[in-house]
Parts: structure tokens; C-alpha cells; sequence
């Protein structure tokens, strides 16, 4: 039967590939996306499968260091890059968006960034209390 750590390992490596796996699909994904007269297209190619990789490659550090690290700044770190990087793929596919429907497109990005910092809110104070809740205990 496998030790608390050992299942720790595990589980800590299925977090760090398979966030890296999941950013790398990401960053395929908006390779893939093309504009067209219309909207836009996906389009895969050989490219939005080195994307995939690269995407991956680039963020397995990120999410070692998050998981791993004893350094608070390393993480700090680590984890601001990803926002920013999560900021960009999330606005990157305004590209593809013509002008004249910038205004609804924005109102619905503005309804979507409200809904994940509630979320984001109610986990943090999730978070908190079972913290406290722990120490308690």
C-alpha cells in the first residue's frame, strides 16, 4: 500500500502535467484559431502541435516551482508569470474580432472576469476557513 507521500508525489505530478498539458492546449488552440471574412476558423497544422509541445514545455517549470518550491518568491513568481500568461491567451483571441463588435464582445469578457473573481472570492474564503478550521482542530 502506498505512503502518504507516495501518493502525494503522484498526485502533485498529475497537477504539474496536467496543468502544463492543459496550458499547452491553450496556447494550440490559439494558434489554431485564424481569422475569416465571417468570425474565425480553427485550422490545425503541424504548427498547433508544436505549439501544443512548446506551450507545455514552457509551463512545466511554472507549475513545478508552484507545487514544489519552498521559496515563497519563486512561486510568487512562477504564479504571476502564469496569470499573465492566462491574461493573454485570454484576451489574445480579440484578434480575430471585428471592430464593429468590440462593445458586446467586451461587455461579455467584463460579465466572464466578474464571474471568475466571485469564484475565485468564495474559494479563497473556502480556503480560509478551512485553514482556520485545521488549525484549530
Amino acid at each position: 500500500m502506498p505512503t502518504e507521500t507516495q501518493n502525494d508525489r503522484q498526485l502533485n505530478g498529475i497537477i504539474v502535467y496536467g496543468f502544463s498539458l492543459a496550458f499547452g492546449l491553450v496556447i494550440a488552440s490559439l494558434e489554431a484559431l485564424r481569422p475569416t471574412p465571417t468570425g474565425f476558423a480553427i485550422q490545425l497544422s503541424g504548427w498547433t502541435v508544436a505549439a501544443l509541445l512548446l506551450g507545455a514545455a514552457v509551463m512545466l517549470p511554472c507549475f513545478h516551482i508552484i507545487v514544489h518550491s519552498q521559496s515563497k518568491y519563486q512561486r510568487r513568481a512562477a504564479l504571476t508569470a502564469v496569470v499573465l500568461l492566462g491574461l493573454g491567451a485570454f484576451f489574445y483571441p480579440m484578434r480575430v474580432v471585428p471592430h464593429e463588435k468590440y462593445r458586446p464582445v467586451f461587455i461579455g469578457l467584463a460579465v466572464a472576469v466578474t464571474a471568475l473573481s466571485v469564484l475565485a472570492t468564495l474559494l479563497l474564503i473556502l480556503h480560509r476557513f478551512f485553514e482556520s478550521d485545521e488549525k484549530r482542530g
